[in-house]
């Protein structure tokens, strides 16, 4: 099926965002790659950050769609996790680190706003889904739910810093050194 001009523009700043942030990548990158002139693209967007936050609320309605799905299903809290971060790391393999950065040092306000929501919903939902872990019994009860969400939030924000990304060589590594470390701490895995 024929993408629209609107869904070619998208498509490709998409894959020029994931691979080199969207700071870097100009309109006039993004036109020449989807095949269309400067003038249609704003035809459909106002400047780079309606593009950008478009891409990125469209991200974000797909991975609560997922993750909705997953914590409704009938599997374990440790399935759940592990289907959860099996998509996240899914989803960072085809991220760069600077497109990680770009977002957690935008110049645009907007973006940087847009970007905080999400992470707030993202740690209400998370704490939803370990409550009831804990009120099933799939979670250790006597863990503070405050300090995990505390410790959570900290590690997001940590995400975005130099010292923290320089440590690992790309987005996928990062998301599941993160993980692992918040959900296992630094105890063996238990892969039977």
């Amino acid at each position: 099926m024929k993408q629209t001009k609107k869904e070619q523009l998208i498509t490709n700043a998409k894959i020029l965002f994931d691979k080199y942030g969207f700071k870097k990548v100009t309109i006039d990158e993004i036109c020449k790659k989807a095949n269309v002139s400067r003038k249609t693209f704003y035809t459909y967007f106002e400047n780079k950050n309606d593009l950008v936050l478009i891409i990125f609320h469209e991200m974000m309605d797909n991975a609560f769609s997922i993750y909705e799905g997953i914590v409704e299903s009938e599997l374990h809290f440790a399935e759940k996790l592990e289907k959860i971060f099996s998509y996240k790391y899914l989803h960072a393999e085809k991220i760069s680190m600077e497109f990680i950065s770009d977002f957690y040092n935008p110049e645009s306000a907007e973006l940087l706003e847009f970007f905080n929501k999400n992470v707030e919903k993202s740690l209400l939902f998370m704490r939803d889904f370990f409550k009831k872990a804990q009120e099933n019994g799939e979670m250790n009860p006597d863990i503070s739910l405050d300090y995990v969400m505390w410790l959570m939030q900290k590690a997001t924000e940590s995400c975005g810093t130099k010292e923290l990304m320089s440590l690992f060589p790309d987005a996928e590594t990062l998301t599941r050194q993160v993980s692992q470390s918040l959900v296992y701490g630094i105890m063996p895995i238990n892969r039977n």
